[in-house]
């Protein structure tokens, strides 16, 4: 019982912030829709049961007058029952639409976002494979919530309205047994109730592990597609080295416990459906033959067998619903618990990033300078991997960040924007102030170059001439007639040209403090140097912390900040810092 109540928490969690957003009232006029349709298609099914007495009664009869008007009132209930279901469908599958929109809309909104995405790794290092989630997940959440909701709802009403068909017919129905009538009120009923209930109990006695079975499922498919999307996203520098060999094992370690796991919900499905296929067969000579004595005496004419039947079998269909749906149900709760555990990974990232003890505090100052004190980046097991005892640097100063592979560098520009929690310390930044992040591999999205460049500020609030003037500064000027060309930039453009883009990214940004990470690291020296200078040239006010670990830039910064291994305070240096040219 436990675990019901605790499912149907997890469901209401899940679906009712929809049915209370901002579009909440045509969510609910569709839902509205849904049901009436649902209950539409149930009135149908009782008047098809009906007919179906009166029609086998007037061919038993051989009334042919009442056969052919029975033909005239078939057709009206068929014309309904089109009517009926294009409604259900259409209705249905439009709410769905705007629920997974909305659904979608918002976990995007809320992962991609405060670097959550990045964050939620600290938190529970289980929350695997987040993006496909919500883009599978969350549909087949929505799926599988339509089609059990209407049949659930389609057969409780089912179940209430054959019920009362069929006490009417136990009254009327005899159950000649050995020359004894056994037949006691609502006899029909009870025979449907137990029978549907000996079925629902064996399925769910083979079918229980089916919800660890499908949970694991939809893990390894993640885990599989994630393998296979990164190696092509990765594929020059594979093919470079020539690393196929230790891809392929990997995409083979991750396809074989897909098929492990698949191989054994496969064993486990095959008997819940041997016998649902069994127990659906017999249904539908059961009532058939409760019935068939009463008829076969005479007591009741072959009208009232064939909708005793009809009737009979509706009422255990409903009652066994969980039976036929089964599978969809271990499906179902399997994705309502993917989605669950992502929602509470997302509230615990935001729930460590409002602790104060173990975590780096980031905050914004009264005035325009940055300050740093006693920060020490730590992993979630509490050891420290990069320390910063105190930094403070005005508008326009430049500060260079060296020091040794592993050194900590690139943790530390993570620890001053906040994005990396554990640890302790304080930041803080300029009031008001545009950070600005590029690290040493530039990120290169989906669509036009033009967007590229503007990255990560969207590209319809970026002027063209600013664009172009930004490209001609880094000396990319030959890109300018490509800047609406939809294309895989990461791959076209070379390594140099790239942290080129990095450089114009900044230009156009103009941020107040600028985080740089290994800038010109692609670049021969004199080329490096050059577009630096330029960078410097364009950007007099901006506060900017470079990491560079071959000195290369080191004439450009009045400051030096060379980080040590762990365990040594970093040293810092004075310089003269060569002005711009």
């Amino acid at each position: 019982m436990n675990r019901v109540a605790e499912t149907l928490r997890m469901f209401w969690g899940l679906a009712l912030p929809y049915f209370r957003s901002e579009e909440r009232v045509r969510a609910c006029l569709l839902l509205a829709a849904v049901v009436a349709a649902e209950l539409g298609l149930v009135y149908v099914a009782v008047l098809v049961t009906q007919w179906n007495a009166r029609f086998f009664n007037a061919l038993e009869a051989r009334n042919w007058v009442a056969f052919q008007n029975e033909l005239v009132t078939f057709c009206f209930i068929a014309v309904g029952a089109i009517v009926v279901g294009m409604s259900q469908y259409y209705f249905g599958q439009t709410l769905q639409i705007g629920w997974r929109r909305w659904m979608t809309e918002n976990y995007i909104s809320v992962w991609m976002a405060e670097g959550r995405h990045y964050r939620v790794r600290f938190v529970d290092s289980n929350i695997d494979n987040i993006h496909l989630r919500i883009a599978n997940d969350v549909y087949l959440f929505i799926q599988r919530t339509h089609e059990l909701g209407t049949g659930v709802l389609g057969s409780v009403v089912a179940l209430l309205s054959f019920s009362y068909i069929l006490w009417g017919l136990s009254a009327t129905t005899p159950l000649p047994l050995f020359g004894i009538d056994f037949a006691f009120p609502g006899y029909l009923i009870v025979g449907a109730l137990l029978y549907a209930g000996t079925g629902t109990l064996i399925a769910h006695w083979i079918g229980w592990r089916l919800i660890p079975l499908n949970f694991n499922q939809q893990r390894y498919e993640s885990d599989f597609r994630f393998a296979i999307v990164r190696a092509a996203d990765h594929s020059e520098p594979v093919a470079l080295m020539r690393g196929e060999a230790v891809e392929r094992r990997e995409l083979r370690q991750r396809f074989a416990n897909l098929v492990g796991n698949w191989t054994t919900l496969v064993r486990r499905q095959t008997r819940l459906t041997g016998f649902t296929a069994g127990y659906g067969h017999v249904s539908t000579l059961v009532p058939t033959l409760i019935v068939s004595p009463a008829y076969l005496i005479g007591a009741i004419p072959l009208g009232t067998l064939i909708q005793s039947a009809l009737a009979f079998q509706r009422v255990e269909a409903g009652f066994a619903f969980c039976i036929s749906s089964y599978p969809k149900l271990a499906e179902w709760k399997a994705i309502m618990d993917r989605l669950s555990q992502m929602e509470i990974a997302m509230a615990a990232v935001d729930s460590q990033r409002a602790e104060t003890g173990g975590t780096i505090a980031v905050s914004a100052g009264a005035g325009a300078d940055l300050a740093v004190s006693g920060l020490a980046a730590c992993l979630p097991n509490g050891a420290a991997i990069a320390r910063l005892d105190a930094v403070e640097a005005a508008p326009g100063e430049r500060v260079l960040i060296t020091g040794p592979s592993g050194a900590g560098k690139s943790s530390l520009f993570r620890a001053l924007t906040g994005l990396w929690p554990p640890g302790e310390g304080r930041v803080t930044l300029p009031r008001g102030a545009d950070v600005l992040v590029m690290p040493q591999r530039p990120y290169f999205p989906l669509g036009t170059l033009r967007q590229s460049i503007a990255y990560p500020t969207p590209a319809e609030e970026v002027r063209d001439e600013e664009v172009r003037a930004a490209l001609a500064a880094v000396g990319l000027g030959h890109l300018a007639l490509r800047l609406d060309e939809d294309a895989d930039w990461s791959v076209m453009l070379s390594g140099g040209e790239q942290q080129r883009v990095g450089i114009a990214r900044a230009l156009l940004r103009k941020p107040a403090v600028l985080l740089f990470d290994e800038p010109v690291s692609t670049l021969d020296d004199a080329a490096g140097r050059e577009l630096y200078r330029v960078l410097l040239d364009r950007l007099p006010q901006t506060i900017i912390l470079s990491i560079d670990r071959r000195g290369v830039l080191r004439e450009f910064h009045g400051r030096t900040i060379e980080m040590s291994p762990l365990g040594e305070a970093p040293r810092h240096r004075a310089g003269l810092a060569a002005q711009p040219a």
